[in-house]
C-alpha cells in the first residue's frame, strides 16, 4: 500500500506539492509528475490518495452558522483565508489529477469509505481518495508544500496501517 497526498496550490506560481509514501516513495512539485508517479503506484497496488484541501463544504440551516469551521478543524474555518483560495483552486487540480490518473488506469476503482478499505489486503487498482489536512508551521518555505504533504501521507500511512493491525 502506498500513501499520497497533494497539497493543493497553484501549479503556474509553483506552490504545490506532493509526496507518495510506502514502497518506491517520491515527491515533487511538477503535477503531471505527480500522476505519473500515481499512476505506476496505482498499477503495483492499493494507493490511499488524498487531497490536502477542503474537499467538502458543510450544509447548514442556521445563518450565522454557514461559513464556520467544521468539526475538527479548530477555529480556522474552510471559509477563511487560504482555506476559501484552496477550495477554489482545487475545483480545477483534483479534477485535473483524477482525469488524468483515469486516463491512466481505465480500470481502477475508487472508493470514499476509509472504514471499509482494506488497505494492504486491497489489490492493484483500487483507490481511497480523502481530505488531509496539515499544515507546517516550522518548515522550509521553499519545499513547504512537499513536506506538507509528506507530513500528511507519513501519518494517513501510520493511521491505516494501525487500523488493518487493530
Amino acid at each position: 500500500m502506498r500513501v499520497a497526498v497533494i497539497d493543493i496550490g497553484s501549479p503556474k506560481q509553483n506552490n504545490i506539492g506532493w509526496a507518495i509514501v510506502g514502497r518506491k516513495g517520491a515527491c515533487g512539485t511538477d503535477l503531471d509528475k505527480c500522476v505519473e508517479s500515481l499512476a505506476r503506484a496505482l498499477e503495483a497496488g492499493p494507493l490511499a490518495l488524498g487531497f490536502e484541501a477542503p474537499m467538502f463544504v458543510p450544509m447548514r440551516e442556521e445563518p450565522k452558522s454557514l461559513t464556520k469551521a467544521r468539526r475538527g478543524e479548530g477555529k480556522r474555518a474552510f471559509s477563511a483565508g487560504a482555506g476559501a483560495a484552496v477550495l477554489v483552486t482545487a475545483t480545477v487540480v483534483v479534477p485535473y489529477v483524477l482525469r488524468r490518473l483515469k486516463k491512466a488506469v481505465p480500470d481502477a476503482t475508487a472508493t470514499l469509505d476509509w472504514r471499509d478499505w482494506p488497505g494492504d489486503r486491497a489489490g492493484p487498482k483500487q483507490m481511497l481518495l480523502f481530505e488531509a489536512f496539515v499544515t507546517n508551521q516550522n518548515g522550509n518555505k521553499d519545499n513547504r508544500h512537499v513536506e506538507d504533504a509528506k507530513l500528511a501521507a507519513e501519518e494517513i500511512y501510520s493511521k491505516l496501517k494501525e487500523k488493518e493491525e487493530n
